[in-house]
């Protein structure tokens, strides 16, 4: 039965190539105008933060998306879905994977300008997926690819071992397709118009054509700065620590945890507020009340609920110590302007300690922070990038690499974030 239902999967995904092809060929012929920049399909918060950038400076922009994540999101916060394009007579169960196929790509192919997607690309998995380029070339679709996290990482080629541990606890199937990952990543490395990795980029993805180290933005509207700020220091208060994981030990929860226990120990009031699959609305909303965001502690960098806790006004504490990771994108990027507290988990209870002593500190920090979201996080950020690109794939003479470059770029040069860290390390000021 499982034979006859792939035979029957693979003669009319065929089918609907081919009708695919045609339909491309005669859009060709008619000169059908596509205005339509398409984010697409996974479910990531960062595209709706794109897509809603461009639309705030009048782009045709939107999310085409094949599901939403119920635990964290709200369907509203992306603006179609594969079952939206389809009509309902094809939503059967056993029809919805070839109406896919079919009518997803045949709203693509008459609507989009330019598609934006990670590398596993937009509806093709196992089969036929690099039919995908050929229908993207054949309607002179350019293509962005971008990588969120699993379509990306080939376990192999990671550097830090920790971090490849974690990743295996955490997401244990990615290291048995590490082929088919590295298949399509460098497939869509080599014929995409435009791709930048981030920092996921020194694991082994062969190209980017911008240096930066996180391109991950968000509304910094929505996310309002602390307008008080405790001066509780753990001995005559409460100091209150915000950690949201979606994975405990992609995070280093459990480090975070021995800290806090042990600085209890010391006689140090603190408070956890540990959040997990809780919608993002009420995310905002808590870090209101907290004093320090604890990010992540494995894994260099820093993801969304870092640029949450820095729009919000919170001093974070991240991993940022492995040059091997950062040193690049301090020389050709933004990186130095950074204002997280560079914290491991040998280090995570000294910087709390440090931090929850300081009530002056975490309010510079965290004004530094909102700073630096707003200049590199925000949507503001985002039409900068995008518009640049878009202008390249257009034809222009933009110099994507440097970009960024903290010696050529007027973005980076204007209003420099000077901070008190040094390799994001804090030295007292005397």
């Amino acid at each position: 039965m499982k034979i006859l239902k792939t035979l029957g999967y693979i003669f009319f995904s065929i089918l609907s190539i081919i009708a695919l092809i045609f339909i491309s060929i005669f859009l060709q012929i008619v000169r059908v105008k596509r205005k339509k920049i398409i984010f697409g399909a996974t479910p990531i918060l960062t595209n709706k933060y794109w897509s809603n950038a461009l639309k705030d400076i009048g782009l045709e922009s939107e999310t085409l998306m094949r599901r939403y994540y119920g635990t964290i999101n709200n369907k509203n916060d992306y603006d179609k879905y594969f079952d939206d394009v389809i009509p309902r007579i094809f939503l059967k169960k056993y029809l919805d994977e070839i109406a896919y196929l079919f009518f997803v790509w045949l709203y693509i192919i008459k609507n989009a300008k330019v598609f934006v997607m990670p590398f596993h690309g937009v509806v093709f998995k196992k089969y036929f997926w690099k039919i995908e380029l050929i229908l993207f070339k054949l309607n002179g679709i350019k293509v962005i690819v971008l990588p969120y996290g699993s379509d990306a990482y080939m376990y192999s080629k990671i550097k830090d071992k920790s971090l490849q541990n974690v990743l295996l606890v955490s997401y244990p199937d990615a290291g048995k397709k590490e082929k088919e990952i590295e298949r399509k990543v460098f497939f869509w490395t080599k014929y995409s118009d435009c791709t930048f990795s981030a920092y996921m980029g020194i694991d082994g993805i062969p190209r980017w054509d911008i240096p930066i180290f996180s391109f991950v933005q968000l509304d910094t509207t929505e996310w309002n700065k602390k307008k008080v700020y405790s001066n509780n220091n753990g001995s005559d208060g409460v100091v209150k620590i915000l950690h949201s994981p979606n994975h405990r030990s992609f995070k280093g929860t459990e480090y975070l945890l021995k800290a806090i226990d042990e600085l209890k120990d010391e006689g140090l009031q603190l408070e956890l507020v540990l959040l997990e699959k809780v919608q993002n609305s009420k995310v905002k909303e808590l870090m209101q009340n907290a004093d320090i965001l604890a990010e992540q502690f494995i894994a260099t960098g820093y993801a969304l609920s870092g640029i949450e806790g820095m729009a919000s006004g919170l001093p974070v504490l991240a991993n940022l110590d492995n040059e091997e990771y950062t040193e690049m994108f301090r020389r050709y990027s933004f990186l130095n302007e950074c204002p997280i507290l560079s914290t491991t988990p040998e280090t995570l209870k000294d910087n709390l300690r440090l931090l929850v002593a300081s009530p002056e500190l975490r309010k510079e920090l965290g004004e530094l922070g909102r700073k630096y979201a707003v200049k590199y996080h925000s949507y503001k950020m985002a039409q900068h990038l995008f518009i640049n690109i878009f202008k390249k794939l257009d034809g222009e003479d933009i110099d994507l690499m440097n970009l960024y470059h903290p010696l050529k770029s007027e973005y980076v040069k204007n209003n420099y974030i000077k901070t008190p860290l040094i390799n994001n390390r804090y030295i007292k000021k005397v």
